[in-house]
């Protein structure tokens, strides 16, 4: 008897998939926002007088307080939908299932396209307002460039500063020649970590997905970078304010649709990013050279 052959193909679980990094500006997300519309939320601000001379007369300088609410309307309203058979769920060993849909989705596509519309709309308001420098990274510079783009920003105090940077200026940083450090390996597999994570007292955060990390980007299928490159780009968080206003998934399994034999998968993200109107100079630019 001829053995029996089996054409069905079995599958793994595991998914090939390369690991890329979480939401990066999740650290800017404001807390507490008063929305007062379906699309606009105001932000408080309060606005006080200084000393005046005292009077050894008697009495004291009546000063002003002024309060005033900012509104911000949200634009960017984005949504995605995935059908999946049934058999092809099955027939893959479950690696089209909604749970590794959205895990891939989310790593992959929501969380990476966050982060290029946030660093996008951020580095338009610095080109705007001048606070942008266009130069090539080298490891003779870097460090003087970089501690000289804090200064600026540095009357706002180190804990609210948030410094994003590319592989490239974290590379030449690491390799500066302006300081010296000294690695000690005394056990074997002990693990060795260069990279320099702090400055001053403001925290260097590496951006790795380069794809990510541009002055534009065109959203129509995902996201795709359009302008310069950017070095890095310097932020106090108490410039921005960004916010999710919605944030949905609905999972529908077969028989509780009308759309075909499968699973229906549907996510929506409805958010936005502001740079404060009376602290724009809190973020700094530094791009790579035009024609790079």
């Amino acid at each position: 008897m001829a053995n029996a052959i089996n054409y069905a193909e079995q599958y793994q679980t595991e998914l090939d998939q390369v690991i890329t990094q979480a939401t990066l500006t999740s650290d800017l997300e404001t807390p507490q926002v008063n929305w007062m519309g379906a699309q606009t939320f105001h932000v408080p601000s309060i606005d006080v007088t200084g000393y005046q001379d005292h009077s050894r007369s008697g009495g004291f300088n009546r000063g002003d307080v002024t309060v005033t609410h900012e509104p911000y309307t949200l634009g960017f309203d984005r949504d995605v939908e995935f059908f999946v058979d049934r058999m092809d769920v099955d027939e893959s060993n479950q690696a089209a299932s909604a749970a590794n849909i959205t895990r891939v989705f989310l790593t992959e596509k929501a969380g990476p396209e966050v982060d290029a519309y946030r660093f996008s709309k951020m580095a338009t308001k610095a080109l705007d307002e001048g606070n942008n420098t266009e130069e090539g990274v080298s490891a003779s510079s870097v460090y003087e460039r970089l501690k000289a783009d804090i200064l600026k920003v540095r009357k706002y105090g180190p804990s609210n500063l948030i410094a994003y940077l590319s592989s490239e200026a974290m590379d030449a940083l690491e390799r500066s020649p302006d300081f010296n450090r000294n690695i000690n390996v005394q056990n074997e597999g002990t693990a060795i970590e260069t990279r320099v994570t702090s400055l001053d007292g403001v925290r260097l955060v590496e951006v790795w997905d380069a794809e990510r990390f541009s002055t534009e980007h065109t959203f129509d299928s995902g996201f795709e970078a359009s302008g310069l490159s950017i070095n890095w780009v310097i932020v106090n968080r108490g410039s921005i304010v960004a916010k999710t206003k919605l944030n949905t998934v609905f999972l529908f399994e077969p028989g509780q649709h009308t759309q075909g034999d499968g699973y229906l998968y549907q996510n929506r993200m409805y958010h936005d990013l502001f740079v404060m109107k009376n602290k724009t100079d809190g973020i700094i630019l530094s791009t790579e050279e035009s024609g790079a």
